[in-house]
């Protein structure tokens, strides 16, 4: 585990396999998760010979708690990250809040990212209307039946979170912005975007819309629920690395 030399919070990372080879991949976590929740994800990237960074986001994990959670301040994190390891360009893959903040990264240094893959995405509301289906990412009665076992086997990011970030978050995803809409037009990097399908409280045709709205993605649906690289690992890590060896 290492820290980021940087202003507070202080951000931790866990940085496997050398950096000066391949292109690395980052890993962003979800609310309420950390960088243990890719472990998986990590393992066969690393039998690839792929290096990873897995981040802590402000509030979670062992990175630094904060006074501000905007959704810009986690796309400020990767920044933060990728800038203190002094990656030149990489693969960026993200979930749920995480994959929110990787694409925020995306939009505002698309030079930088080699292959996106957002699995979940929540995306902003345009209006009203869709700010009214409130799909803020928060789990739902299903999705915490199915992360129950997770729980168990791993308390740890849960214990860690700070909850003071759930309220300022889902109060963003409630407010319709329909300019973050516009600036998916910025992001270069071929894109995958990950659908959990009918399982998922965040509906698969928002997610599409997304991939539409992107200048050059692909869109899967994987019938999981939210967290479809835990709950379907075979069929996400198949998805993932066709995406980024492609």
């Amino acid at each position: 585990m290492r820290s980021v030399d940087a202003s507070a919070p202080d951000l931790a990372v866990d940085v496997s396999g050398c950096l000066t080879g391949q292109t690395p991949v980052v890993l962003v976590h979800g609310m309420g998760g950390d960088h243990t929740t890719w472990g998986p994800t990590v393992r066969t990237l690393r039998a690839t010979c792929r290096p990873t960074v897995a981040v802590d986001l402000r509030g979670h994990g062992r990175s630094g708690r904060s006074d501000s959670y905007r959704l810009d301040d986690f796309a400020a994190d990767i920044d933060r990250v990728v800038g203190g390891l002094k990656l030149a360009r990489f693969d960026l893959v993200g979930h749920s809040l995480g994959a929110h903040a990787a694409l925020r990264y995306a939009m505002t240094s698309p030079a930088r990212v080699r292959r996106l893959v957002l699995e979940e995405v929540p995306p902003m509301p345009r209006d009203d209307a869709d700010a009214a289906e409130d799909i803020a990412p928060t789990a739902s009665f299903g999705e915490r039946i199915r992360g129950f076992g997770a729980l168990l086997a791993n308390p740890g990011p849960f214990l860690r979170y700070d909850r003071a970030l759930g309220e300022p978050v889902m109060t963003q995803f409630q407010t319709p912005d329909p300019q973050w809409w516009a600036s998916l037009r910025n992001v270069s990097a071929p894109t995958l975007v990950v659908s959990g399908g009918a399982r998922s409280f965040l509906p698969a045709h928002h997610l599409r819309s997304v991939a539409e709205a992107l200048p050059n993605a692909d869109f899967v649906r994987i019938e999981a629920g939210h967290s479809v690289h835990r709950d379907a690992s075979p069929e996400f890590l198949s998805a993932l690395l066709a995406h980024l060896d492609d």
